[in-house]
């Protein structure tokens, strides 16, 4: 049979949804090839290249395309009208045969602005091609602000980027199915007309990163929680004590959450790279312990470059997380110490959790010598399911226990 009789075939046996499902598995240069088969095959393959477009991934480099491709939707007379003596991005000889902005699933707002700064976009601009989304009926998945900058724009966001977040609350409506969030290491500018129109229009979000610097983000924050209805993992990253509000609010999500991590809280400027940083320990009240406590379907809990653990505030979660399979805790690199390892909070999770932890991985590195042996005790003498163990070893006896104990074990990282 030809090649395009076999192909106009496999077109008319093949339903929509099925090459649609075939095309998510190729790889990216694969589905540009897609687009040469056919019209067929490109309006299957289209939709699934603009989806992530920003493609919230450090390794990936969007295309300045994007830009030009998103500013055919506005019309010339609103260029005009902004002061543009001509319209900007790429030339128009007739309309789109896509509608592109309406494929968006996956928005970083750091990327979208400097592609759009690159593209000599000024603010007004910005948020035209904010309300283009709107307009277009796109519905986010994911939505990312995170000072991931490149450098050639830095100070040019720096100045644009608190201008132009607080019209999302325009354009709420692209929130209505967002699944994925996070907002973190942030600009020091205010998020808080951005939680509100999340919260309106939203409540699948399944996985919330987030970094609370004011008191009002924090509230304006737990009420956005209190809306969802099923939250499963939640990241506090670089926050201060006003992040006990949305702890707090947590306890409306106690039934579905399963997953916590607490990360960047500390006070040490050598393990900072991020421009903007809020200093601060791990500074909960009462209160949000209280909830994290009642949080009883949690199966996973990580602590990374996190101080103020060791405080006895923290160790009524003790006696609550019975079902952990996974613990991690890490701080400081091998020239960075750790001073304050919670080495009781850590212990009383691991003897709670004994039955059902797989995954335990501890990595710090300390000036002094620490006596960890009554922890490595708790980790050989009592769980029975672990599969993974990375810890650090000051003793040979300290050695002897976990190679006595562990023949099980399908991966041991000592150091």
């Amino acid at each position: 049979m030809p090649l395009n009789s076999f192909k106009i075939v496999m077109d008319q046996k093949f339903a929509p949804e099925y090459f649609v499902t075939i095309f998510r598995f190729l790889r990216l240069k694969d589905l540009h090839s897609c687009l040469l088969v056919n019209k067929y095959w490109a309006i299957c393959a289209v939709p699934i290249l603009w989806e992530a477009p920003f493609k919230i991934n450090d390794s990936f480099t969007p295309s300045p395309k994007v830009i030009q491709t998103y500013l055919v939707f506005i019309p010339d007379e609103t260029f005009f009208e902004l002061g543009y003596s001509k319209r900007i991005g790429l030339s128009i000889a007739k309309p789109p045969s896509f509608d592109y902005p309406s494929f968006l699933k996956e928005f970083s707002y750091d990327r979208f602005l400097n592609l759009a700064i690159a593209n000599n976009c000024c603010k007004d601009i910005i948020v035209e091609l904010l309300k283009i989304f709107a307009i277009n009926d796109t519905k986010l998945r994911r939505f990312n602000t995170y000072d991931y900058l490149f450098d050639q724009h830095l100070e040019c966001q720096d100045q644009i980027a608190p201008l132009v977040l607080p019209y999302f609350s325009e354009c709420n409506l692209i929130f209505s199915s967002l699944t994925y969030l996070e907002c973190i290491y942030q600009w020091p500018m205010q998020k808080v007309k951005l939680f509100n129109a999340i919260a309106q229009k939203c409540h699948s979000i399944k996985t919330l990163k987030v970094s609370v610097w004011h008191e009002d983000e924090g509230k304006v924050l737990a009420n956005l929680i209190s809306s969802q209805k099923h939250l499963k993992k939640f990241f506090l990253i670089n926050s201060n004590n006003f992040a006990s509000f949305p702890i707090q609010a947590l306890v409306d999500q106690k039934h579905s959450l399963n997953s916590v991590t607490f990360e960047d809280m500390h006070n040490n400027h050598d393990l900072s790279e991020t421009k903007f940083f809020n200093y601060s320990i791990c500074d909960l009240n009462s209160d949000a312990v209280d909830v994290l406590s009642q949080c009883t379907n949690i199966t996973k809990i990580k602590f990374k470059h996190c101080e103020g653990l060791n405080s006895p505030l923290f160790l009524p979660i003790i006696s609550t997380f019975s079902n952990l399979i996974s613990l991690e805790y890490s701080y400081g690199t091998h020239k960075i110490y750790d001073a304050t390892t919670p080495i009781k909070l850590l212990s009383g999770l691991i003897k709670k959790s004994c039955n059902t932890l797989k995954r335990i991985s501890l990595e710090w590195h300390s000036l002094d010598y620490l006596d960890i042996t009554q922890l490595i005790k708790a980790i050989t003498q009592r769980t029975i399911n672990l599969e993974y163990l990375k810890i650090p070893v000051y003793t040979l006896e300290q050695l002897v226990l976990i190679h006595q104990a562990f023949n099980q074990l399908k991966k041991l990282e000592v150091h």
